[in-house]
Order: structure tokens, then sequence, then C-alpha cells
């Protein structure tokens, strides 16, 4: 799960998303404390650690079901 988070980071930031470090780690500590079985809360805890700007929200839409 870690890689493919990664991978969804880096998806991001190639789509003119900025992403920072620590916003990664953020997601990924998310991820361990509210698990992934429920696809909607790991939808959100994703979109509200990695992204900081409404405009942005379209792109993570986009690419989410890319990846997971």
């Amino acid at each position: 799960m870690e890689d493919r988070i990664a991978r969804f980071v880096s998806g991001l930031r190639a789509s003119g998303v900025r992403v920072s470090i620590a916003e990664s780690q953020d997601a990924w500590r998310a991820i361990q404390l509210m698990g992934a079985i429920d696809r909607e809360t790991f939808r959100l805890s994703l979109q509200s650690t990695l992204i900081k700007d409404a405009v942005n929200i379209p792109i993570f839409e986009e690419l989410f079901p890319l990846y997971f």
C-alpha cells in the first residue's frame, strides 16, 4: 500500500498538485490510523492530507480511481 500511495502522490505532483514530503507522511499516518477497508474514509483521508487547495480537488478525483 505504501508504494501505491507513493505512486499516487507522484501522479498528483506530475499533474501540478503541490504535495510536500510532510503531507505524504501525514497521508500514510492517516491511512495507518483510519485503515483502507472503507473506500470513502480512505479517499477522504488522502484528500484531507494531500490537497490544500480546492482547485486541486478535481485532479485528485480524476487520479484516485486510477491508483485505488
